[in-house]
């Protein structure tokens, strides 16, 4: 069992506030039965203390509202079905917000990792998760992705260091001391000292946006091939092309999956494609000679049908619904 998943039971919770008998003797029976699970209880215990301890937020006062309303209303349903030994609730009172912050935010959990360990591998395996690293990096992780760091003490020297597979966000902080930051991310290497920035990895290809600030790209095979970006630019790599290739892009529609949407604007059929199957991984087959229009607007990053459904709907008789993805087709008045 993960420790973001221990942090979202409620019978996890009550035996680390010690709040119900049952719930206490029910863990400390599991950890005695199987000790594996005993290193994602450490775990989970660390973040909770940890969350009581710190005082900055990264939320924001409505949400944290939401979240504690959303949060004491599941424990006093939860009150009313199990036997307590003191009220849940006047105990969730005293750590609402980091609790409630930590579980019911819209994007998934929020790890506070200001750690000092040299080595860590975070996943976001089932929500976009926000980290923040030990030199006061921030790191926004889309579905899926995980990220390995490096050498991120802000006392340590040397490139601080990152290896991404699938897509995060960075907002990169300047040490006083200029240590750069590099992110590994398939075949490219993205080097800069402190700016925000968009890298999106898949099985053959990596891609760099550039929000601000300057980064500096190589290729890992051959790093006497340099590429400085400036805000506004994409650069796309493929191991078919063996190149990078730069482009200009607005970087905040690029990069929406933030804010759980894909947007597109005046997309051609090609960037309706490699949305297609790069984010969602469904499979378009496109009818020789086939054009479709400009296409704008703004989906759900997590159901690709309403996306489908309004490509139907703009280009009736052209897209098409097949098993696994959509078929494009010559229009009949080509």
């Amino acid at each position: 069992m993960k420790p973001e998943q221990l942090l979202t039971d409620e019978t996890f919770l009550a035996w680390y506030f010690r709040t119900d008998d049952v719930s206490v003797d029910k863990w400390n029976r599991s950890m005695a039965e199987n000790p594996s699970l005993k290193a994602s209880v450490d775990e989970a215990v660390s973040l909770l203390q940890f969350m009581q301890n710190e005082e900055e937020r990264l939320v924001n006062e409505q949400q944290i509202e939401q979240a504690t309303a959303r949060l004491m209303s599941r424990v006093q349903d939860w009150e009313e079905t199990k036997p307590v030994t003191r009220s849940l609730s006047r105990v969730f009172v005293r750590w609402a917000w980091p609790v409630a912050a930590s579980v019911l935010m819209a994007f998934g959990l929020v790890w506070y990792l200001n750690k000092a360990e040299a080595d860590n591998i975070y996943v976001a395996s089932e929500h976009m998760m926000e980290l923040k690293l030990a030199d006061g990096s921030l790191v926004k992780l889309n579905k899926g992705a995980e990220l390995k760091v490096e050498n991120l003490n802000q006392h340590a020297t040397g490139n601080r260091e990152v290896w991404l597979k699938g897509e995060a966000f960075f907002d990169v902080s300047h040490l006083p001391n200029h240590r750069g930051f590099v992110v590994h991310s398939g075949e490219v290497d993205v080097a800069v000292l402190g700016t925000r920035f968009n890298v999106r990895q898949a099985a053959s290809s990596t891609s760099v946006a550039l929000e601000s600030g300057k980064v500096e790209l190589s290729l890992a095979n051959n790093h006497a091939q340099k590429l400085v970006m400036k805000p506004g630019d994409l650069v796309e790599y493929s191991t078919a092309s063996g190149g990078l290739v730069k482009s200009e892009i607005n970087v905040q529609t690029y990069a929406a999956w933030q804010s759980g949407k894909v947007v597109f604007e005046n997309a051609t059929l090609a960037e309706i494609q490699k949305t297609l199957e790069g984010r969602f991984g469904l499979k378009v087959q496109v009818e020789p000679g086939s054009e479709l229009g400009e296409f704008n607007g703004a989906f759900p990053s997590d159901d690709p049908a309403v996306l489908i459904n309004a490509l139907e709907k703009a280009y009736p008789g052209q897209v098409v619904r097949v098993e696994g993805g959509i078929q494009v087709r010559k229009s009949i008045n080509n």
